[in-house]
């Protein structure tokens, strides 16, 4: 009894040591967190001025774990000409389309007017068209990667204010997973961009839009400063947005913290690579998933074009890491309808690296032969060409 109680002294006294030795350890790592944290933020601050986009490789690295809305405040400024360009495109907005000069009818020297609705890589594929044969007209309207349910929209709201002959629907694999979203922020974390489009479900067959709360980067400005229509719309898109995550997407006062920001990037490329795999995996698209909406998109662009006496195109954009993916889901469907369409997949496919330049669009080799079988297609189905154009 004697020894045993003469040991718990020691041993009391040991423990307590050991958990002071931890202590001042735990101690001394969060002081050198808190230098390091301070140190980056001091060394490699990210310029306010959101006009400056190449502000070096360790700033921008720094900064891609900021919060969306911490990204916004940045990007969007009192006026439009304190804003980033990110944040100027891509708005669904028929007033901007006419600021911006988009041409209705066709020029002087033109024979034919295409209106082609889509993202970055549709309006590469009208332009290499335009070089190829300058009696083609372009009436374009894009946003920054946009995925299907934009390209519809921008058609949808575009009907009868223009004269084109021929209508494009631009669909980018690498954008269906967006179909279940309501803006380019959400599923584009590293480079969010504002604009917004509705999200369509499927009711009785038929394509249900649901249009967000903001249409115009004016709207979207006045939201920011409202809180009452600012929560109204991050609440929408909560309810309708797939890739919605509240640590992702609002902003407090972690966002000052560049482990913070390292700890959220990490945290969003996993989860935007979870939401993603639901829908797309190296076998091809989940049918169960996507495809019915995407389905119902192309058949109801396709019929109205008709119903408007223009030719519809459907093109089917192949970018890497899917191969022909989305023209094995959408085959079936634009073969059965009839609805004249073009693939990128066997012009320039997906698996061959020397068809993309570095920052994943078409080389302008590939872009010039996907725009001179699209003009081929366009002359066989559209017959006054055979006369006046190509």
């Amino acid at each position: 009894m004697h020894l045993h109680n003469s040991f718990i002294p020691s041993f009391n006294l040991r423990t307590a040591k050991a958990i002071r030795k931890s202590v001042v350890i735990g101690l001394w790592i969060l002081f050198f967190l808190v230098v390091f944290d301070v140190s980056i933020n001091f060394l490699f601050p990210y310029p306010l001025d959101p006009h400056v986009t190449s502000p070096g490789e360790l700033k921008v690295y720094f900064e891609y774990g900021r919060s969306i809305e911490g990204k916004l405040s940045r990007a969007i400024g009192s006026t439009d000409e304190s804003s980033s360009s990110i944040a100027q495109v891509g708005w669904l907005d028929p007033e901007l389309w006419k600021k911006l000069n988009v041409p209705v009818s066709r020029g002087p020297n033109e024979d034919l007017l295409v209106a082609i609705y889509g993202m970055s890589f549709s309006n590469n594929v009208g332009e290499a068209m335009k070089e190829i044969d300058s009696r083609i007209g372009l009436r374009m309207i894009a946003g920054p990667a946009a995925p299907p349910n934009y390209s519809l929209a921008a058609y949808t709201l575009d009907r009868g204010r223009h004269q084109a002959d021929v209508v494009i629907l631009g669909l980018l694999a690498s954008s269906v997973k967006a179909i279940k979203t309501m803006n380019g922020m959400t599923w584009q974390f590293e480079s969010p961009a504002p604009y917004t489009y509705p999200r369509y479900l499927l009711e009785d067959g038929k394509l249900k839009a649901i249009w967000p709360k903001i249409m115009s980067l004016n709207q979207f400005r006045t939201a920011l400063h409202d809180k009452q229509q600012w929560d109204a719309f991050v609440t929408q898109i909560r309810e309708h947005d797939q890739f919605y995550s509240s640590f992702l997407f609002q902003r407090n006062f972690l966002d000052n913290s560049v482990l913070v920001r390292l700890i959220r990037r990490a945290w969003a490329q996993r989860h935007q690579m979870t939401v993603t795999n639901q829908i797309h995996d190296s076998r091809g698209f989940n049918a169960e998933s996507e495809i019915p909406v995407l389905k119902a998109i192309v058949t109801e662009f396709a019929a109205t074009a008709k119903a408007d006496g223009k030719m519809p195109i459907v093109l089917l954009l192949n970018d890497r890491g899917y191969e022909d993916h989305l023209f094995q889901a959408l085959k079936p469907t634009l073969e059965n309808a009839s609805i004249p369409y073009l693939s990128t997949h066997n012009i320039a496919p997906a698996t061959d690296i020397r068809n993309f330049v570095s920052d994943g669009h078409f080389t302008k080799s590939a872009n010039k032969s996907i725009a001179e079988a699209l003009l081929k297609l366009i002359k066989s189905h559209f017959a006054p060409l055979n006369k006046s154009v190509l």
